[in-house]
């Protein structure tokens, strides 16, 4: 890149603060009041994927996550990956959805 800075572009953040959320590892759904964008994923303790999102962006609204292991198989459709986590050996994928389509078992 011959010394040149990269900046890649994101959108201007228009939020009050950051807030941590926490999704446990259960095969479960869990909904969260986000008011704004999802900026970390991660990882600290074991059975519990963590997220940082953004708040007052927008108006709040309930939102539904679920926490997939690595080859685990996933609904068919209706869900988008949020990012993934590491603990020790142990890989997550968190997703976001509609609570009913987080729900159904895989393909």
């Amino acid at each position: 890149m011959n010394g040149q800075a990269v900046f890649c572009y994101e959108p201007p953040i228009n939020a009050e603060a950051v807030f941590r959320y926490e999704v446990p590892v259960d095969d479960r759904v869990h909904g969260h009041h986000l008011s704004g964008r999802i900026v970390h994923v991660a990882c600290r303790r074991s059975g519990v994927v963590e997220f940082w999102a953004l708040t007052g962006e927008q108006k709040p609204a309930m939102h539904y996550f679920r926490v997939y292991g690595t080859g685990q198989v996933l609904p068919d459709g209706g869900i988008t990956y949020v990012g993934t986590a590491l603990y020790g050996n142990l890989v997550w994928h968190l997703f976001h959805g509609i609570r009913q389509q987080l729900e159904l078992p895989g393909r």
